[in-house]
């Protein structure tokens, strides 16, 4: 996954950079009554998926700087549920840690490196983003079987601590997984910082309205490990390909 994503980047930019160079043909003076421009969109990545808001001050016919908010999940698709040993109990997922949430601040720009024609068409930009990373940590937990001092078994929920890894990690002692509002008041926030870079295609017939797909490499990286999976190598950064869909309007 690292040396594709990185090779990526590597090709992507340099394209960035070349098209960038090549002069635009205004085939529409029209665009310039444009000033401003606010959309919203869902991004689907390798390692999760994003919702976002997006604003925009329009220098140019080329030139558009963008402020951006997110909240990304990620999700380890190579994680599998394992099925309850309970009718009706929940599925888990297992040796997970805590689960995973970023909420981000970028600051970025759009530049067009091809018009689209005076009528339909598609413009194509390059993108380029910069800026914070507020990570969530949410403990995962587990339903699981504890005896008591008289022989008895009680089931309780549990997240992952030194104490009970022997238990957690145990497919015999383990119900299924617990309610998701378990955990909600242990969130542990991680900073960092991420940038990313793509193209974008806006299909739009119309200038006024943002009709775009985008797609580009991304990277987070945060000031620790991040303790997601028990018995795991944890890094400090995710890095994923992404492709986003965006709808919106400029005035």
């Amino acid at each position: 996954m690292r040396k594709q994503f990185f090779l990526f980047s590597f090709l992507l930019l340099p394209s960035i950079d070349l098209f960038s160079q090549r002069s635009l043909k205004l085939t529409d003076m029209r665009d310039y009554q444009y000033k401003n421009e606010a959309s919203g969109g869902v991004r689907i990545q390798t390692n999760g998926f994003t919702i976002f808001g997006e604003y925009g001050w329009i220098k140019d016919i080329k030139r558009t700087r963008l402020l951006q908010l997110e909240y990304t999940y990620f999700i380890d698709y190579s994680q599998k549920k394992k099925k309850t040993q309970l009718p009706g109990g929940r599925d888990y997922v297992f040796g997970v840690q805590n689960r995973f949430h970023t909420i981000r601040v970028a600051y970025g720009f759009k530049r067009v490196i091809a018009d689209k024609a005076a009528r339909n068409g598609v413009c194509v930009s390059a993108t380029f983003f910069g800026g914070v990373s507020l990570g969530l940590l949410k403990p995962y937990y587990l339903n699981l079987v504890q005896p008591t001092t008289d022989g008895t078994l009680i089931v309780r929920p549990e997240r992952y601590t030194a104490e009970n890894e022997s238990r957690f990690l145990s497919k015999d002692s383990i119900v299924d997984a617990s309610p998701i509002r378990y955990g909600l008041n242990q969130i542990q926030p991680v900073a960092g910082a991420h940038v990313k870079a793509g193209i974008d295609f806006d299909w739009g017939s119309k200038d006024q309205f943002v009709k775009a797909l985008q797609a580009g490499v991304m990277i987070d990286v945060y000031y620790k490990r991040l303790p997601l999976m028990v018995n795991n190598t944890n890094r400090f950064y995710q890095a994923a390909f992404y492709l986003s869909f965006q709808f919106g309007k400029r005035w």
